[in-house]
C-alpha cells in the first residue's frame, strides 16, 4: 500500500512537471522567463529567450539565452550551460542543438550539441540538418557544396562526396550523385535503389513517387517497382487509395492542322524562343527547344532571372542553379529574391544578405530587412535602424536612421531620432536634422512640408516657392494646381513659367486632350482650350474627351457628339457613346450595342449585348457567345464561341464547352474544337495544343 501510494505521488509530480509551461517576459528592455503560475524562472538579463530561429521553447530544462548578440544555453536553474559564443541556436528535436560560431575571423562553422552543452558533432561543417537518429551536413569544396550523413559522434554513414542528399522521412534518404541522378538509402547508410530516379517524395502510406524521364511511378519503403514511370501523376488518399493520371498530351500544331512535334507532361509553359518551362506532378523544370530536359523536374519552383541562372525550390528550400542544373546557391535559404544585379537572400533566425549571381556572399553580416532603392543601392535594417548598402555589400551608410527615402541626385531624405534632415552618400549632412518632414528634389533644392505650407528651398536655406496647395515635380519645373483649377508651371527659381485660369466661377477642370479641356460650372458641363479659353458652352448634361476630332455629350438623357467647332455632329440619339476610335464609335440604345461612323451611319447594328474595340476588329458579344466583325462593319465570324483570341496570322484561337481549336478570320475551321487548352506561341509562330488525361484508381496486387 505505501509503495503504491510512493508511486501514485511520484505520477503527480511528473505529470505536474510535465504540464508546467513557461512563457518570456520584457523588463527595462530585458528578456526573462515565468512559469504558468507567473513566478520568475530566470530573471530579466538578457536580449532575448528561446532560439534564434525565433521559437522559444524549454527543452530538458534549458532554452537558448542571447547577449551581446551571441547565443548560449542556459538552465531553469539560472546556470549557465555554455557561454554565449554562438552566432545561431535552433533547438532541432530530443537532445539536439543545431549551433554556429566563429571559427576564425573570416569562417563560421555549424555543429551540434546536446541538451547539457557538450559537443556531439564537432564545428567543422558549413551546415547540418538533423534527422531522426543521423544528421545531414554539407560543406564548400571547390565552390560545390558536397553531402553526407553521419551519426551523433560524427562517424560517417555517407561520406561527403554527393551533391544534395534530402529525408524522406525517418528511415530513407534520397541521395543525388553529380550527374543528378538520386538512389535511395536507408539510415545505415545502404542502398536501397539504383542511382535511376530523376526525383523522388518523401514516404506516405509506405509509398513514395518517383519521377524518371518526366514520368511517375511507385516504389515501396524496399525499392520495388509497384507502379512503372509512365504516368503523369500518382495521388495517394488519406485512406491510402492510389490514384493515376497517364500523361497530358501537348502537341505543335502548325495552319494546316500538321502535327510536328509531341510530349506528354503536366504543364508546358513557353520560357523563350529556345526553352519551356515544363511540369511533372508538382515539380517543374525546363526543357530545350527540341523539348530535351535542360533542368530536370526536380523543383517546386523554377524561375529564369538572368541568361544561364535561375531561382529555384526545393523541399522548400530556395537555391540558385544555372543552366546545367549545376547548384550556384545551395538549397539553404528561406527566401531568394532577385533585385537586378543581385539576390536578397534570407535565413529564419539568421537574417537577409546581399549574394551575387555567382554565389558569393557581399554583405558581412545579415540584416533584419533589405530591399533594392536603385540598381546600385539597397535600404538595410539592423536593430529597428536603416542605412544603405551599395551593390558591393558595403554599408555606406550606417544603420543609425528611423526612416530613409530613396537617393535623388546623391542625396538622401532620412529621419534621425525623430526630426528630419538630408545627408550625401558620406553620410554628410546637407540639412540638419530639424521638425519637418523633407523631400529631396534635386541637387539644388528640396521640398519642407509645414502643417500650412510646402516650402522649396535650397541648400542654403533661401525659400524659392511656397504654396499650400499640389505639387508635381518635373526633372526641369513643377506644376502647382489649385482647387478653383488653375495650373502654374513654375522653375526651380522659382519664377512662374505659365498659367492655366479656368473660366471664371468654374467649378471643376478635366484632363486636356487634343488641347480641349471638360469644364463644369454653374452644373452644367462644357470645354475650354488650353490656355482656359471657353470654346464650347457650358450647356450639356455630361461630357467625354476629344478623340479625332469629336466629342460625345449628353443633353436630355440621350448622347451625341460636337466637333471642335461646337457644332452638333450626331444628334443626341443614344443611351450610351464612347470617344471615336478609327473614325468609328460604339454606342448604345436600350441595352442593345452597335457601332456609327463620323456622320452618324450605322456601321455595325445595334443588337449585340456587348460591342468591343480591338485592334483591328471589333468584338462581339450576344447571349453570352462571341463573334467577330471587321472595322467596316462586316461580321466575319457570328457569335456562337465561349471565348475568341486573335492569335495572328488571320487566325483565332476560339473555345465552346471547355474544348479549343482553331478558326480563320472568316470563321473556316482550321484546328478542330477537341483541345482542352491551345495557344498560340509567336516566337515559333505555332499553336501549343494540350489534351487532358482522366484520373483513375488504381489496386495494387
Amino acid at each position: 500500500m505505501k509503495r503504491g501510494m510512493i508511486f501514485i505521488m511520484g505520477w503527480l509530480v511528473c505529470a505536474q512537471l510535465l504540464a508546467r509551461q513557461y512563457q518570456t517576459f520584457e523588463e527595462n528592455g530585458r528578456v526573462g522567463m515565468k512559469d504558468d503560475e507567473g513566478h520568475v524562472v530566470i530573471p530579466p538579463s538578457f536580449e532575448a529567450l528561446g532560439w534564434s530561429d525565433g521559437n522559444f521553447s524549454v527543452a530538458g530544462e534549458v532554452t537558448g539565452y542571447r547577449l551581446q548578440g551571441l547565443w548560449g544555453i542556459i538552465n531553469l536553474k539560472k546556470e549557465f550551460v555554455t557561454k554565449a559564443e554562438f552566432e545561431n541556436l535552433t533547438y532541432s528535436g530530443g537532445e539536439n542543438i543545431v549551433a554556429r560560431r566563429k571559427i576564425n575571423s573570416v569562417s563560421y562553422k555549424s555543429g551540434c550539441l546536446n541538451l547539457r552543452g557538450e559537443i556531439k558533432i564537432p564545428f567543422v561543417y558549413d551546415g547540418i540538418q538533423i534527422q531522426g537518429l543521423r544528421a545531414i551536413v554539407f560543406n564548400l569544396s571547390k565552390s560545390q557544396y558536397r553531402y553526407g550523413i553521419v551519426d551523433y559522434n560524427n562517424k560517417p554513414i555517407l561520406p561527403l562526396g554527393y551533391k544534395y542528399i534530402r529525408p524522406l522521412g525517418t528511415l530513407r534518404y534520397a541521395v543525388e550523385n553529380d550527374q543528378g541522378q538520386i538512389a535511395l538509402f536507408n539510415e545505415s547508410g545502404s542502398p536501397v535503389t539504383e542511382f535511376s530516379i530523376d526525383s523522388v517524395s518523401s514516404f506516405y502510406k509506405n509509398y513514395a513517387i518517383v519521377h524518371q524521364d518526366h514520368l511517375q511511378g511507385l516504389i515501396d519503403r524496399d525499392g520495388l517497382t509497384k507502379l512503372e514511370t509512365k504516368y503523369q501523376a500518382i495521388t495517394i488518399s488519406e485512406d491510402g487509395k492510389i490514384f493515376i493520371q497517364l500523361p497530358n498530351e501537348w502537341s505543335f500544331i502548325n495552319d494546316k492542322n500538321e502535327t510536328k512535334k509531341q510530349i506528354f507532361t503536366d504543364e508546358l509553359r513557353a520560357l523563350n524562343d529556345k526553352s519551356f518551362y515544363f511540369k511533372k506532378g508538382n515539380h517543374w523544370g525546363v526543357l530545350d527547344d527540341n523539348w530535351q530536359p535542360l533542368i530536370p523536374a526536380l523543383y517546386e519552383k523554377v524561375l529564369e532571372i538572368s541568361k544561364d541562372r535561375y531561382l529555384a525550390i526545393r523541399a522548400s528550400k530556395h537555391g540558385l542553379i544555372d543552366g546545367k542544373n549545376g547548384t550556384v546557391i545551395p538549397f539553404s535559404f528561406d527566401s531568394l529574391e532577385y533585385s537586378n544585379p543581385l539576390l536578397r537572400a534570407y535565413r529564419k533566425g539568421n537574417g537577409w544578405q546581399l549574394i551575387d549571381l555567382s554565389g558569393k556572399i557581399l554583405t558581412t553580416r545579415s540584416y533584419e530587412k533589405i530591399q533594392s532603392l536603385t540598381r546600385e543601392l539597397f535600404s538595410i535594417k539592423s536593430k529597428g535602424f536603416y542605412g544603405i548598402a551599395d551593390s558591393k555589400g558595403r554599408e555606406i551608410v550606417h544603420c543609425v536612421f528611423d526612416s530613409i527615402a530613396t537617393p535623388m541626385d546623391g542625396l538622401i531624405a532620412v529621419k534621425f531620432k525623430g526630426k528630419y534632415g538630408i545627408i550625401d552618400v558620406n553620410e554628410n549632412w546637407r540639412i540638419a536634422p530639424q521638425d519637418f518632414p523633407l523631400q529631396t528634389i534635386n541637387r539644388n533644392v528640396y521640398l519642407q512640408r509645414q502643417p500650412d505650407n510646402a516650402f522649396i528651398k535650397t541648400f542654403s536655406g533661401e525659400i524659392k516657392y511656397f504654396s499650400p496647395y499640389q505639387l508635381k515635380f518635373n526633372e526641369q519645373d513643377f506644376v502647382e494646381t489649385l482647387p478653383n483649377g488653375i495650373e502654374k508651371t513654375v522653375g526651380y527659381d522659382g519664377v512662374i513659367i505659365h498659367r492655366v485660369d479656368p473660366p471664371e466661377s468654374t467649378e471643376e477642370v478635366f484632363r486636356e486632350s487634343e488641347g480641349f479641356r471638360g469644364m463644369r460650372k454653374n452644373g452644367r458641363y462644357g470645354f475650354v482650350d488650353k490656355d482656359g479659353k471657353l470654346r464650347i458652352a457650358n450647356r450639356y448634361d455630361s461630357i467625354g474627351e476629344f478623340h479625332e476630332g469629336m466629342a460625345p455629350v449628353k443633353l436630355i438623357g440621350r448622347w451625341g457628339f460636337v466637333d471642335v467647332n461646337d457644332r452638333v455632329a450626331i444628334n443626341p440619339n443614344y443611351d450610351n457613346a464612347s470617344t471615336f476610335s478609327g473614325g468609328t464609335a460604339i454606342v448604345s440604345r436600350n441595352k442593345k450595342f452597335g457601332v456609327i461612323d463620323k456622320v452618324g451611319n450605322t456601321v455595325l447594328p445595334l443588337r449585340y449585348d456587348r460591342v468591343t474595340i480591338q485592334s483591328d476588329s471589333y468584338l462581339l458579344t450576344l447571349s453570352d457567345l462571341n463573334g467577330l466583325a471587321d472595322l467596316k462593319g462586316n461580321v466575319t465570324i457570328e457569335p456562337r464561341f465561349d471565348s475568341i483570341v486573335t492569335a495572328g496570322n488571320n487566325m483565332q484561337i476560339v473555345c465552346r464547352d471547355e474544348k479549343c481549336g482553331v478558326v480563320t478570320n472568316q470563321g473556316l475551321s482550321v484546328v478542330p474544337m477537341i483541345y482542352d487548352n491551345l495557344t498560340f506561341d509567336t516566337a515559333r509562330n505555332i499553336f501549343i495544343a494540350e489534351k487532358k488525361s482522366q484520373v483513375k484508381e488504381m489496386t495494387l496486387n
